[in-house]
């Protein structure tokens, strides 16, 4: 059997990276997800996870614009990943802002049960993107940020 897998682009949309494009990005993410995702709580942990990481992704993009800048482009694809042993719905964001790489993976995992007035500030919204979906990755690839929030469609899901 192929260790090999396969990807199909179900379709994309790209707008400057502002709230004033938020609406359209919601919408196709939530369109996409709910044809692909049946399970409504898994679906619903991806929309948050993108929702959080498309705002991370914004407010930076405001943040570092300045005026003097172009105002930085993002494009959201949803895919469906299929290899012989899992069928994932895939979430890809793309932003040519300054590179964030968030070390997913690497990262501490938050005391959610520690105060919140205890806490270190930060963290918690890319903590909460990681513990969303099954898979969550980056990549700096020819100069754009490159998220992917991954969600297991396979049968056998946990």
């Amino acid at each position: 059997m192929s260790n090999q897998s396969s990807e199909i682009e179900l379709g994309n949309v790209e707008a400057d990276a502002s709230m004033d494009c938020w609406d359209s990005f919601i919408d196709f993410a939530y369109m996409q997800v709910d044809q692909s995702v049946k399970d409504q709580s898994r679906a619903y942990k991806l929309k948050l996870a993108f929702e959080e990481l498309i705002s991370n992704i914004i407010r930076s993009s405001s943040e570092h614009s300045g005026g003097h800048l172009k105002q930085p482009t993002l494009k959201i694809t949803a895919l469906e990943r299929e290899s012989p042993d899992h069928h994932f719905f895939v979430l890809r964001t793309e932003d040519n802002g300054i590179e964030f790489n968030p070390r997913f993976g690497e990262r501490p995992a938050v005391d959610t049960e520690q105060p919140v007035q205890d806490r270190q500030i930060g963290g918690l919204g890319l903590f909460l993107i990681q513990e969303s979906v099954d898979e969550v990755s980056y990549r700096w690839v020819d100069g754009k940020n490159t998220y992917e929030l991954s969600m297991s469609t396979s049968q056998n899901t946990e």
